[in-house]
């Protein structure tokens, strides 16, 4: 059974004039706007068990286009407003549900920018779905890790947002083993790039006048004080979709720094993630099957590992 949020079919008057804004011919936003109560109806539900009807779709043609939108909701009248990225929709919890505005990256941002096969990675836009990824790659024999069971439809930024695995991820890791750059905007409005670099360097951004800094400042300083306490208190878990990933933000011997390992699982609760730079991996010369049998269903239950 769906569970509903009651929705007005009536747009609200402040979301209305914010869209009327991003419509206007001086505006540099350049994607679609879709706001009537059929469209926003068709956007209310996802893989899970909820319903919640927004009062707006955006879908956005390229990271310039979500600066845009950003940087006319920090104006005074529509700071109230929420804004909620979605994928391919493929989520569980309700993640990419809101009843206000949503940002749809998978309409128009699904470009593969670029793919270097002497380094192993490729660059591309959130929206880019995982089967049309493994697609471009077969060729070159390669393949993007994380297998899911809605491959079909679920997106580069959703698995991110999510740190998706599905089978195979005991070998090859979970979504956030693959990141290797994410490019993002913030909700002040500003382009946020991450990648793995020394400590000392990150303490320099946040140390900086750089528009980026309060949030680099934060993280380390709240990474670095409580780690200790991070380390005792967080369970042990394979993924980190029930709270931010604080403790890979720094390596073991905490001499490098990514902000990214924050981004990855937090639900896109952090920041609109635009562009995402991976590791792919060599496709396997062959494949191997093998069936064991237990007795019990206890017994498989704890042979398999957590």
């Amino acid at each position: 059974m769906i569970r509903r949020i009651p929705a007005q079919k009536t747009l609200d008057p402040v979301v209305a004039d914010f869209c009327s804004l991003l419509s206007e011919r001086s505006s540099s936003y350049c994607g679609d706007i879709e706001t009537s109560y059929g469209s926003r109806l068709s956007q209310s539900t996802d893989n899970s068990i909820y319903q919640a009807i927004p009062q707006a779709i955006l879908f956005p043609r390229s990271k310039a286009d979500v600066l845009a939108i950003m940087s006319a909701a920090n104006k005074n009248e529509y700071k109230h407003l929420k804004f909620t990225p979605k994928g391919g929709g493929t989520g569980t919890n309700g993640q990419s549900l809101t009843d206000y505005i949503v940002l749809d990256m998978s309409r128009h941002m699904r470009e593969i920018i670029e793919i270097n096969v002497e380094e192993k990675w490729v660059r591309v836009q959130s929206g880019v779905i995982k089967d049309q990824l493994n697609d471009f790659l077969k060729p070159y024999g390669f393949f993007f890790a994380p297998d899911l069971s809605t491959s079909n439809r679920a997106t580069i930024g959703g698995m991110i947002n999510t740190d998706a695995s599905g089978q195979g991820s005991l070998v090859y890791g979970k979504t956030s083993d693959h990141v290797i750059e994410l490019d993002a905007v913030t909700v002040s409005g500003h382009n946020l790039s991450t990648k793995k670099m020394l400590t000392s360097e990150a303490l320099k951004i946040a140390n900086s006048d750089d528009q980026n800094a309060n949030i680099y400042r934060q993280v380390y300083e709240t990474c670095f004080s409580q780690r200790n306490k991070i380390l005792e208190t967080f369970p042990r878990l394979n993924r980190f979709l029930t709270g931010y990933d604080l403790e890979h933000v720094f390596n073991e011997d905490l001499t490098e720094f990514d902000l990214g390992r924050v981004l990855a699982g937090s639900e896109g609760t952090l920041a609109f993630i635009t562009e995402a730079k991976l590791n792919i991996t060599p496709i396997a010369k062959f494949k191997t099957m093998i069936n064991i049998t237990y007795d019990s269903f206890d017994s498989a239950l704890r042979n398999s590992p957590f």
